[in-house]
């Protein structure tokens, strides 16, 4: 269970970090408005890779990424694990929790209005810098909360 996780979360670490290699690319001012327009094409490719990837997740049916085993906080507080029976007596179990790596969650993808990263300008593409900065922590602490199993 944990190394199928760990092997999502890594292919998604892939796709975070080329939309990262993109958006430093398009804050570069040498690009033409056109190259921008390029480089955001792949960059709305990739966040639906990101969806794709979550959504194909899965372990013995079980869907990983998409928050069924998330321990989420805010106003719609989910709380879901996996538990696993590590030894041979009764209560000798552990509990696993798997953070929801959509791309809203991630941050990619707004909530509302379903609009994507846009790294159209500079500016925009600098910003998405420190978005996609957050995502990768976020992957990071996911895949190190797994590796303490």
């Amino acid at each position: 269970f944990i190394q199928v996780a760990e092997a999502f979360l890594q292919e998604t670490t892939d796709v975070i970090q080329r939309i990262r290699e993109l958006s430093v690319q398009s804050s570069n001012g040498i690009y033409s408005a056109e190259d921008r327009l390029y480089i955001q094409v792949e960059v709305s490719q990739l966040i639906a890779e990101v969806d794709r990837i979550a959504s194909h997740a899965q372990f013995n049916g079980m869907n990983m990424l998409t928050g069924r085993f998330a321990q989420e906080t805010g106003e719609n507080t989910v709380t879901a694990s996996m538990w696993f029976h590590i030894g041979a007596n009764m209560d000798q179990r552990t509990r696993a929790y798997i953070g929801t790596m959509t791309a809203k969650a991630l941050g990619v993808r707004n909530v509302g209005d379903e609009s994507i990263l846009t790294i159209d300008t500079p500016e925009t593409a600098n910003r998405a810098i420190g978005t996609l900065d957050e995502a990768i922590k976020k992957i990071n602490k996911q895949r190190a909360d797994l590796g303490a199993y």
